[in-house]
């Protein structure tokens, strides 16, 4: 019962919409099949232990359907579904440990398998009657070419089908779930180790990295394309290990006035030159109109994808300020006046009060943060910067988003802990012909991939006759200066004018 309700509690409104979409392939599997004649492929990684929990809700959600549900209940659904893990020599310690932490909490008999998957799947089809096996098998997965949520079996394959409930969900996905509903999950991701494989082709993966050797968790990585960049046949070169985490962020830019170009947008090379030194990595920057639902979908989107979201604009009396109802309807919220924000307006603007100025204190029912922010002469604001969630609700007037931008600073600093920040290099080259320094940066990118980045930027102007800028940013000074001297070394002679070190100005 506890894991429905976990499932109930989640806050995002997406992640439970997959969770009951995945419950539901297993009911429906359940209802077609019968339980007995199903099979759960349990490796002991991320995807198979949320699915172990998908499993586990619709077992609870089948017994309120048919009996009074009981934590027995669910264990006896789980009894009569067999639970099969294929035990192999190559495997992590920590693996089996949590397999069997696993099958004694959750009573689930795990039948321990060996030799080929083919053969034992002969095996549980020919003996044993099965008719469907449940695989925690992703999109962008090796071996999910193809696959749909209910797939039959390959041919020369034993004839089964293959039932896939979480084939749509994202590494985001997996970890919100895995965090939000506080299960447990293998001790290798609380060290580095984003996908797990055997122990002769899995490391921890380069990108969570960390100075002093260490290893950040799985839930921090931060580039998703990298989630497999641990699964090689080979240790991998610590030259090309990034050094240091970046949080990534993402930018919304709200206005009509600004896509019709009559105001210049400088918020938005603000708020990234301000991430950038905090050690931030801003991915994304999105500029979109004053519309409810564009706002809605674009919150919903850059909040499931990025740690952070930045919005900028949309605030304030008039009927075309529609950011908080946005943000409202992208969490599934309503948007109702609250009290704290209504009782500061009136006690800043006492009797001249009007509804005008109450409407600034409409916001996003349940889950709002009001961050303080000060006025000039020290006195507290009566406009606190909004949160909901990881969302950051900023005004587009230029001063007053820098204003407000100190309070969410402090705010990002307390709450995710001070990040390592970006180190950089700048060369200033007179030479104005890209291919002839392109050559330098593809060995360069090649040798320190991942832990350095490096952009070449043409600028036109210079009164000392720069032509091109080269860009290298790391974490890492050590990783900084070696691909600096390695630059330095391989550009053609005398192209270099000068060096400047941690400017954001180019």
């Amino acid at each position: 019962m506890e894991i429905l309700e976990a499932v109930h509690a989640l806050h995002d409104v997406h992640l439970r919409d997959k969770c009951e979409r995945a419950i539901t392939a297993v009911q429906r599997t359940i209802d077609l099949y019968g339980v007995s004649s199903l099979a759960f492929s349990f490796n002991g990684g991320k995807d198979s232990t949320v699915l172990l929990h998908i499993l586990r809700a619709a077992c609870a959600r089948h017994a309120q359907n048919t009996d009074h549900a009981t934590e027995n209940t669910i264990n006896e659904g789980m009894k009569s579904m067999l639970t099969f893990f294929f035990d192999r020599a190559d495997d992590f310690c920590e693996i089996r440990e949590f397999v069997q932490e696993m099958d004694t909490r959750y009573e689930l008999h795990v039948q321990s398998m060996h030799g080929d998957f083919k053969a034992g799947v002969e095996q549980l089809v020919h003996k044993q009657g099965t008719k469907a096996i449940f695989l925690g098998t992703r999109r962008g997965d090796p071996n999910a070419g193809g696959q749909d949520e209910f797939c039959p079996s390959s041919p020369g394959w034993p004839p089964f089908m293959r039932v896939n409930p979480v084939l749509g969900w994202t590494y985001a996905d997996v970890w919100g779930f895995l965090k939000a509903t506080q299960v447990p999950y293998c001790s290798l991701y609380d060290h580095g180790f984003t996908s797990l494989g055997s122990i002769n082709n899995t490391r921890p993966n380069s990108a969570l990295r960390k100075e002093d050797g260490t290893y950040a968790p799985a839930h921090l990585l931060y580039d998703v394309r990298m989630e497999r960049a641990g699964r090689n046949s080979v240790c991998e070169d610590s030259r090309s290990a990034p050094t240091g985490i970046a949080l990534t962020a993402a930018l919304l830019i709200i206005g009509d006035e600004i896509l019709a170009g009559k105001v210049d947008d400088t918020n938005s090379s603000y708020l990234c030159r301000e991430l950038y030194a905090l050690g931030w990595r801003v991915v994304k920057v999105v500029c979109i109109r004053d519309e409810v639902d564009a706002i809605s979908s674009e919150v919903r989107a850059l909040s499931e994808a990025y740690d952070v979201v930045v919005t900028s604009g949309g605030l304030g009396p008039t009927p075309d300020d529609v950011t908080m109802a946005g943000v409202a309807e992208a969490f599934g919220h309503l948007l109702v006046r609250e009290q704290d924000l209504e009782n500061r307006l009136r006690r800043y603007f006492g009797a001249n009060v009007t509804q005008s100025h109450l409407k600034m204190a409409d916001a996003p029912a349940g889950e709002l943060k009001a961050i303080d922010c000060f006025m000039d002469d020290g006195s507290l604001s009566p406009f606190p910067v909004l949160q909901c969630r990881n969302v950051y609700v900023l005004p587009g007037v230029p001063h007053l988003l820098r204003k407000k931008w100190a309070a969410v600073k402090d705010h990002l600093s307390t709450a995710k802990g001070r990040l390592r920040p970006f180190r950089s290099v700048s060369l200033r080259l007179s030479t104005g012909d890209e291919t002839i320094v392109a050559p330098a940066l593809e060995r360069l990118s090649t040798q320190f991939e991942g832990s350095v980045g490096i952009g070449s930027y043409p600028v036109e102007g210079r009164t000392d006759g720069t032509s091109i800028i080269l860009s290298l940013e790391s974490k890492s000074s050590r990783q900084l200066e070696a691909a600096r001297d390695a630059l330095v070394t391989d550009l053609p002679p005398g192209t270099i004018l000068g060096e400047q070190r941690n400017s954001a100005t180019l």
